[in-house]
Order: structure tokens, then C-alpha cells, then sequence
């Protein structure tokens, strides 16, 4: 069956209530992790259920020494099982891959796509249920590099979490090797449905269509 809001958060709570339901409320700075990649059989779940769908070929080692960052796989791994297929969505090993390329598809109004990418606190690009939400990562990365990430064309070091739940003032979103886990992260919207987080980079919003 296709895609839609309620298959991409099955899809996602499944993947999440496998590693035991990790949490970190990042307002209050409270977290509580369980089943982690250091474990060998959810890092062979990596490579068995994860690595099948994006890619690579890192041993057990690799993952629970965190020489293999997995979390691109892994939501790759969430996008095929909520009935997204090749086409609509590109399965990789990197975030910037599908995030790129939903930017890409908003800028040429290709109304074909399944996600359009929006800036940071950007009107109509407020995280929703279904939506991918991202942020920049790397030694040196500042929240100025990180906006100006938005217009690159090659790859670069980012992360995407796919929101599972809003309520008043706060979304709830769930992301793969978060703290070694698929960890369900609480994040602080303002009035205006935009992210307030000073924990990470956020610069992109990829709204599902």
C-alpha cells in the first residue's frame, strides 16, 4: 500500500519498539536508553535489516565500535516499510542524499515528489506528523554553516528524524542511532510551530506531500 502518515509512524514505532523504547526528552534534559548497537544482535540487526535496504557492508564491529554510522539506513529501512519504494524515496547511507534531493524537488516545483524540503522557521515548513526534520553535524559545524547547508549540492554530515506525534508546544520524533539506539527524541515547538532546540542543528524541514 502506499505511504501515508499513519503507515510512516507504524513504521517508525516498530523500528522503535524493537530497541526497547529509548527516550531522551531533550527540554528536560532527561533520557532513558535500553537495547543499544553494542548489543551483537541489534548491531546485526543493523546489518540484516537496515543495511539491506540502504546499503553498506560493515561488520558487528564496525556499528558497536561507531566506525558505521547507521541512523541514514535505518530510516531508510522506516521509509520502505511505510510503503515508500525506491522511486519515491531514495534509500542511501546518508542523510544529505534524500534530503537534497526533496530540496531539489520543492525548488523545481516537482509535484511528483513525495517530501518538499523547507528552511528552518520558513512559513508552511512547521514539522508535522509524517514530516522529516534535520539537522547538521561535523567538528566545526555552526548553526551559519548549517543554514547554508540548505543550498548545497554534494554531500554533507546531517541527520533526519521523522515525527511521530505533536501536541501543544512539543513534537515527538523517533531517529536511528540516536545514543546508539532508535531513540524517540521530545522537541520543543513555539507558537508558531517552528523547532526550539538549542541542543541541534536543525536546518531543514522535509514536509510530506
Amino acid at each position: 500500500m502506499p505511504a501515508d502518515n499513519a503507515s510512516i509512524v507504524a513504521a517508525a514505532n516498530h523500528e522503535w519498539q524493537h530497541w526497547g523504547r529509548s527516550t531522551w526528552n531533550v527540554p528536560a534534559k532527561s533520557r532513558q536508553i535500553n537495547h543499544t548497537d553494542d548489543e551483537v544482535a541489534f548491531a546485526q540487526y543493523v546489518i540484516s535489516d537496515y543495511c539491506s535496504v540502504g546499503g553498506g557492508s560493515p561488520t558487528i564491529e564496525d556499528i558497536s565500535d561507531d566506525r558505521y554510522y547507521w541512523s541514514a539506513v535505518g530510516m531508510s529501512a522506516i521509509m520502505k516499510r511505510s510503503g515508500y519504494t525506491t522511486k519515491e524515496f531514495p534509500f542511501a547511507q546518508a542523510h544529505s542524499v534524500f534530503i537534497r534531493r526533496f530540496i531539489a524537488a520543492r525548488k523545481a516545483t516537482n509535484a511528483q515528489a513525495a517530501f518538499w524540503g523547507f528552511r528552518m522557521h520558513e512559513p508552511g515548513g512547521e514539522p508535522d506528523v509524517g514530516d522529516l526534520v534535520a539537522y547538521a553535524r561535523g567538528t566545526g559545524m555552526t548553526a551559519v554553516k548549517a543554514a547554508k547547508l540548505f543550498d548545497s549540492t554534494s554531500t554533507y554530515e546531517s541527520h533526519s528524524d521523522v515525527v511521530v506525534a505533536r501536541r501543544d508546544g512539543e513534537i515527538d520524533v523517533i531517529g536511528c542511532n540516536v545514543l546508539d539506539s532508535v531513540t524517540k527524541k521530545t522537541l520543543r515547538i513555539n507558537a508558531a510551530g517552528h523547532i526550539e532546540d538549542t541542543v541541534h542543528l536543525w536546518f531543514a524541514i522535509l514536509k510530506r506531500r
